[in-house]
């Protein structure tokens, strides 16, 4: 009986990925194709957004990786002072809504609509050094999240330094070779979870505070060094969340390896976390020396992407990545004093059409290499531009837990809309 249902249960999944797989191709084949990106910049250089965008909205190629790096600009404006004229030139509005399906094993399935979140944007140069980027996100949660940061550049397209402050993406997100946003819907789990057992909260996604030097060597290199508060005892490191004196520091490596996108980033982020002062922890009924509740740990990997065109039919892009972990625990902690070392690998293969992409993604995490603790995932999925401004994307995916024997099948659908 049990292998009956077993078999009904992976039919059933087999044909729901079949089933979202068609959709995605139908709507690529069969829908006309436009320009697309954030349109702020296509008002302001009353050009095609997908000049500085592929192959969908909001990840960037070369020229708009460019843009970003430069503070906001051209080559051509560097030195210049900006022409400040139209306020829509510099902000812009996002919404997206969603549609989620999830079914594991071992909770109740969720079937629900879900305003995902609601945003405005504000970025620009305000001088001929001067830049700024403001982010103010309202998300399902009641939550509000905010990106607050200013710039000074200084030096050409092809040897400068630009200094960043502020509360900010730090290298997630604004990377080059699968650190930028995705195509998709969902990030890779290897930037988006915690890496190993210990409670150490942090996840290399999160936005932080602090400061930011990155040296261009050339147009295609540069070096990346970070001092950063930190985070908290819930992992959020933005506003007052840190809770000790100690800083964290990421120094990375870009390159960027051809006109079509290829790259590498290497990367390695050594940080100081302590329990929350706010709910100590206690050994019987003394409370742990603050000494003895501080955690050491370090992440360090690197990303890389190949994008080719084969035989004219559209550029193809193959990326991965892998962070290694380290957490060095405190020898008195009463739950955790074992140093424990994690391994998180991630690869995916995107199609690219004029608008659109099809593409699929494992995530590979085993956050204790001493045990068989291995949490994958595996994900495909789809993204079509309709116009400047709406962006429809579909994923499907299949999640296992090996340490807790469990698995999930779910699919997510967003629209997402910018103006």
């Amino acid at each position: 009986m049990e292998k009956k249902i077993l078999i009904e249960k992976t039919r059933y999944r087999i044909n729901g990925i079949v089933l979202f797989i068609s959709i995605c191709l139908l709507s690529i084949m069969f829908f006309p194709h436009n320009s697309w990106a954030i349109p702020a910049w296509s008002r302001k250089y009353g050009s095609d957004c997908n000049m500085c965008h592929r192959p969908n909205v909001p990840r960037l190629n070369v020229v708009g990786h460019t843009f970003r790096k430069l503070g906001f600009r051209l080559e051509d404006e560097i030195g210049s002072e900006p022409d400040y004229k139209e306020i829509g030139n510099y902000i812009s509005m996002r919404g997206r809504m969603r549609y989620e399906y999830e079914n594991p094993d071992n909770a109740e399935a969720t079937n629900e609509f879900k305003w995902h979140d609601a945003t405005l944007f504000y970025a620009g140069p305000v001088t001929k050094n001067l830049s700024a980027f403001f982010e103010a996100e309202w998300e399902d949660s009641d939550e509000t999240n905010v990106v607050a940061q200013i710039s000074w550049f200084i030096g050409t397209a092809n040897r400068y330094l630009n200094i960043r402050a502020g509360q900010f993406h730090t290298i997630s997100r604004v990377g080059w070779a699968g650190l930028d946003r995705p195509s998709g819907i969902s990030t890779t789990n290897v930037f988006g979870s915690t890496l190993t057992t210990t409670p150490v909260p942090f996840k290399l996604k999160e936005d932080q505070q602090g400061l930011e030097l990155a040296l261009g060597l050339t147009r295609d290199i540069r070096f990346i060094a970070q001092a950063l508060n930190g985070v908290d005892g819930k992992g959020d490191g933005t506003w007052n969340s840190d809770n000790d004196q100690d800083k964290d520091f990421l120094i990375a490596y870009e390159h960027i390896l051809d006109k079509n996108g290829s790259g590498i980033t290497m990367l390695a982020y050594r940080g100081i976390w302590h329990q929350d002062e706010n709910n100590p922890i206690f050994s019987g009924l003394t409370k742990i020396d603050d000494n003895d509740n501080e955690f050491e740990f370090y992440r360090y990997g690197a990303t890389a992407s190949l994008v080719i065109d084969i035989c004219g039919a559209g550029y193809t892009e193959i990326l991965g990545g892998v962070i290694l972990s380290r957490d060095n625990a405190p020898s008195r902690h009463p739950t955790q004093t074992e140093d424990v070392n994690g391994e998180a690998y991630f690869a995916s293969i995107e199609q690219y059409f004029e608008d659109a992409s099809i593409f699929a993604r494992t995530d590979f995490v085993n956050p204790d290499t001493d045990e068989d603790n291995w949490e994958n995932k595996y994900v495909i999925g789809s993204a079509y531009m309709v116009n400047n401004y709406l962006r429809l994307a579909g994923e499907a995916f299949f999640a296992d837990k090996v340490i807790k024997d469990s698995d999930s099948l779910g699919f997510v659908l967003e629209a997402m809309f910018n103006f």
